[in-house]
């Protein structure tokens, strides 16, 4: 079965998305333990501070230009790290006709797939394919966790042929 696509930035962000909240949401020991950790340490900073918090606090005796000589730095700190995140997610977009965006041909083959595009082709066996998934109709083959070959809804001619490429390759893993 050959499959000729093109692979958009649109197509390559929506599956960056996808990507990473999939990571994020796996259920792992990691990510779970880190939560708890997380939780735990919170709730002792919260009890450990009211400790030295027993008297009541009036509002007539705080300070506001402290708090806002305070507050400058930390939402400086804050507008360059969004800003910085920013300029990250858009640097990270690959080439135009580079090895992911673009047109190109995958051929899946009883003993694994070959991705052909301008630049040169690549084999997966299939022992390297980990999960086929879909995601608002495109098609994402993981061969790691992060990465996975990517076939666009708008590469289907039909439903059919979308359940047809789905039920091959999970008939390999």
């Amino acid at each position: 079965m050959i499959k000729n696509i093109t692979i958009t930035k649109q197509d390559y962000l929506e599956y960056s998305k996808f990507a990473v909240s999939r990571l994020c949401n796996s259920k792992s020991k990691a990510s779970s333990s880190f939560l708890k950790n997380m939780i735990i340490w919170f709730v002792l900073a919260v009890t450990f501070m009211s400790v030295f918090q027993l008297k009541s606090i009036r509002f007539n005796d705080f300070h506001w230009q402290s708090a806002l000589i305070t507050a400058i730095p930390f939402s400086i700190l804050l507008i360059v790290f969004l800003y910085n995140i920013n300029k990250f997610k858009r640097l990270s977009i690959p080439n135009d006709n580079g090895l992911v965006i673009g047109k190109k041909s995958l051929e899946f083959q009883a003993d694994g797939i070959t991705e052909i595009n301008s630049l040169g082709h690549c084999f997966y066996k299939w022992e390297a394919v980990e999960v086929i998934e879909e995601h608002k109709g495109n098609v994402y083959i993981f061969v790691d966790k992060l990465s996975a070959l990517i076939i666009p809804v708008n590469s289907f001619a039909s439903e059919a042929e979308k359940d047809e490429l789905k039920a091959f390759v999970k008939k390999f893993l």
